[in-house]
């Protein structure tokens, strides 16, 4: 096929056959045609689907793919061209909606008899093809296996196409229970979006209520401490008065002591002043008595030292005059050596 027919027939699959909706932000195309494929298999097998839905195997898991790739993902090449050809006859959802009822139809008794997860899981998107494979196939078999499953090598088996497109074409879905369950999806959806636009303004409310909640808690928490302190300088406050309660009877007992001194006090006071009159004046006359007999001794003392400078100045004078007599007998003594040697050279002058 030429380039320029195949880009108009990938155009008309996304705009006339509504593919693009399945590509498109939040895929509401995909989201759509599965949950229509979802509820006709409910309606139509309904034991299949509580089966599948008890554990959990939900038509995300498996049918993704047949409406991503139209069933070419996994499908030998010969279904998958049949599974085209009613696409561009039937158009998209009708099509694909009918091969993914019929597979489940065929393979209902395989899949009630599986109760993993994972192994209906693999069943679904490897193994549900294999109900149709020719365990006897015909010359025109193989011919059209031949034609158009053995370009990639890929396809072992030999299926029964005309029999799948057959039992496709078998399955009765209506356009009025496509448009019910179409309906029902953009409800669910709008339904949806308004619980999710009430969450979030309950998000926002619970946000603002937070933080009302905590600027609360903060002014309680800043409450609970001014408190804290106002108790805590409130028992400081009484355990002051009581202290000082204690102190004002200690001081009204000292203040009676004190009074009861004063009271007494001019009689003692009379009589200690007295008592240390008397002494005092005891006192000043020892104190006489040792002032005149001190001024003794120092006249006595005065006396005494008198008399020994004098005896000092007459022993410095007889020492001075010794020194002067030895000072004098020594000169002559040294006038007298010189006589002597001037003597002694005069005599060697004058010879023998």
């Amino acid at each position: 096929m030429p380039e320029e027919e195949t880009f108009c027939l990938l155009v008309r699959l996304m705009n006339h056959y509504h593919l693009r909706d399945m590509f498109v932000q939040d895929m509401p195309g995909l989201l759509l045609h599965l949950y229509q494929f979802e509820r006709l298999l409910e309606d139509l097998e309904p034991a299949l689907y509580c089966h599948l839905h008890r554990r959990g195997v939900h038509p995300q898991l498996y049918a993704t793919q047949w409406f991503l790739t139209l069933f070419a993902y996994r499908f030998p090449l010969q279904l998958v061209l049949r599974v085209h050809d009613l696409v561009l006859s039937e158009g998209l959802e009708a099509a694909v909606l009918k091969f993914g009822i019929v597979l489940m139809q065929k393979s209902t008794e395989k899949l009630l008899a599986m109760n993993d997860m994972a192994a209906l899981t693999t069943f679904l998107k490897e193994k549900l093809f294999d109900v149709y494979i020719d365990d006897a196939p015909t010359a025109n078999s193989l011919l059209e296996s031949g034609f158009f499953g053995s370009s990639g090598g890929i396809d072992k088996e030999v299926y029964r196409a005309d029999a799948l497109v057959q039992d496709a074409c078998a399955v009765k879905i209506t356009a009025e229970t496509l448009t019910t369950y179409k309906a029902e999806w953009e409800l669910k959806v709008k339904t949806e979006k308004e619980r999710e636009a009430e969450i979030e303004t309950f998000r926002s409310a619970n946000a603002s209520l937070a933080l009302k909640v905590r600027s609360l808690e903060e002014r309680t928490e800043k409450s609970d401490a001014e408190h804290v302190q106002m108790a805590s300088e409130l028992v400081r406050t009484k355990v002051e008065n009581e202290e000082i309660h204690d102190r004002n009877d200690s001081l009204e007992g000292q203040v009676a002591e004190l009074r009861n001194l004063v009271e007494r006090q001019p009689e003692e006071v009379e009589q200690r002043l007295k008592a240390e009159m008397d002494r005092i004046m005891a006192r000043n006359l020892e104190v006489q008595n040792e002032n005149r007999h001190l001024e003794e001794q120092m006249a006595d003392m005065e006396k005494a030292l008198v008399e020994t400078k004098m005896g000092y100045a007459e022993v410095r004078r007889q020492l001075a005059n010794q020194c002067i007599h030895r000072l004098t007998l020594l000169q002559i003594q040294a006038e007298h050596e010189t006589l002597k040697q001037k003597w002694n050279d005069l005599r060697k002058a004058l010879g023998p």
